[in-house]
């Protein structure tokens, strides 16, 4: 059996993500699950296994069978899901059975027009550079084309979820959960995270609505991000029911973000010091913290008060998963809603995040907007803002090295006091606030994040940002 195509998929920092009918094709797909599958077969002993899932996207479960198929055919052994899955669910399965990795159908929190695949190492985490260039060196030895490989190959459906949420009971408190009092609204952003937060907590008692819960691939509209523009009728909904908090997750469940009961957004970069702060106060396991340099520092300051260690990575999850492999770490983050916590999968797990707020604030009995407060009253003042903008490719390629080449030696007035080029390129000013930019692996789009002691001059960062990246 042959396949043929016309141009290969090309690779980012978390898999592979396309346009559907256009780069992501059913041949497309099925030639990457024989380069993938050719990799696994000459690293793995034995016959290989891999699980393979699936979020809500449009074609994401056809998809996923013809992946499951040709790696059949390819003489891997398949666990298929049953359903669409959170990610951390399929990276869960990986690890518990010993599998030699995952592939999840998802474009994550990209607009609906894309899908992707993920892929997965046997630890349950981020595919490392090692696997995604393997695969990517088994494509272009195919030569655009893939043939049946040896027998022993085949597909079993199973359901995922079971062993998941049993996991999931036993990492958080369930005695705790059950004495927090109030309405929670979840929002799965008709994405993969359907019936998980809520069903969780509903069945052990808690109030608890739900909105955009059942699976739509146009996702109302707008991209399945978790962020304050795209939560507007959470927010209605949140004030119209009475509820103290709002939980979220994002297309394939990975990520979270969270409401208080004014229907403000809460940054992530105070829920990674509260989360850790709690968990290293409640479980007693050891561990420091791993956050990518997109993050605030005060989780560093959470962390040096618990005399433990902080590192920094460059953006992508792999780069936090590789320290919480290396290292003794007891939670790895990143500020776009991506938290993995030690004893689980070196993940981003937004079902689990969500939980384990919940049940902090039911242990401290306070709303998470008093929270917030009290961490800021430790640790001083914190804004931040970000913009995420398309531009044509090569403008922003060209504007990206001017910066590279020569840095501005100030932003809207403030001196630059250190540049670091570590990853993108991250301004530090004398005042302590600090500017990331960076331009995305798959898609013309360039990110700036700006952290500052007050919004109004977190703002006029940006702005002077955005015209020095996209504006000439």
């Amino acid at each position: 059996m042959t396949q043929t195509r016309a141009a290969q998929p090309r690779f980012g920092t978390d898999g592979w993500r396309a346009i559907i009918a256009e780069d992501f094709t059913f041949d497309n797909v099925r030639l990457v699950a024989a380069a993938a599958s050719r990799f696994i077969r000459e690293n793995a002993t034995g016959t290989p296994a891999i699980a393979v899932g699936c979020d809500t996207r449009f074609l994401s479960r056809e998809f996923a069978k013809a992946f499951a198929a040709t790696a059949a055919s390819c003489g891997v052994r398949v666990l298929l899901s049953k359903n669409f899955c959170p990610t951390p669910a399929l990276s869960f399965t990986v690890k518990h059975k010993k599998l030699a990795a995952g592939i999840m159908i998802t474009a994550s929190h990209n607009p609906a027009a894309y899908n992707g695949i993920k892929f997965k190492g046997p630890y349950g985490g981020p595919a490392m550079a090692g696997m995604t260039q393997g695969i990517e060196r088994s494509i272009r030895e195919l030569g655009g084309s893939w043939k049946s490989g040896p027998a022993g190959g085949k597909v079993v459906t199973q359901d995922f979820l079971p062993a998941y949420y049993r996991q999931i009971e036993r990492y958080v408190d369930t005695s705790i959960l059950k004495r927090f009092a109030g309405r929670i609204v979840y929002n799965p952003m008709f994405g993969a995270g359907i019936g998980s937060v809520d069903g969780f907590l509903q069945r052990l008692g808690l109030d608890v609505s739900a909105i955009n819960n059942h699976p739509n691939p146009l996702f109302g509209g707008h991209g399945p991000e978790p962020i304050p523009q795209n939560l507007a009728d959470q927010t209605l909904e949140l004030r119209r029911q009475g509820a103290v908090l709002g939980l979220a997750t994002d297309g394939d469940a990975d990520r979270f973000g969270v409401l208080d009961s004014k229907g403000e957004f809460v940054q992530l970069h105070d829920l990674m010091p509260l989360l850790f702060t709690y968990v290293a106060q409640t479980r007693g396991w050891s561990g420091g913290v791993v956050r990518t340099s997109s993050m605030a520092d005060t989780v560093d300051k959470a962390a040096e008060k618990l005399g433990r260690s902080v590192m920094e990575t460059p953006v992508g999850f792999k780069h936090v998963c590789e320290r919480m492999l290396d290292h003794d770490i007891l939670i790895g983050g990143e500020e776009s809603g991506g938290f993995g916590y030690k004893n689980h999968i070196p993940e981003r797990d937004g079902v689990l995040s969500c939980l384990l707020l919940v049940e902090m604030l039911a242990a401290r009995g306070v709303t998470i907007r008093r929270a917030v407060q009290e961490l800021r009253k430790a640790y001083g003042p914190f804004a931040y803002g970000r913009i995420d903008r398309h531009c044509p490719a090569p403008k922003l390629r060209e504007n990206f090295s001017l910066l590279i080449d020569a840095p501005p030696a100030n932003f809207a007035g403030l001196k630059v006091s250190r540049v670091s080029t570590a990853d993108g390129i991250k301004f530090h000013f004398q005042d302590g606030s600090w500017m990331l930019m960076r331009i995305s692996d798959t898609e013309p789009v360039g990110r700036i994040y700006v952290a500052s002691s007050s919004q109004a001059l977190a703002d006029k960062i940006l702005r002077a940002g955005a015209h020095r990246l996209f504006g000439r």
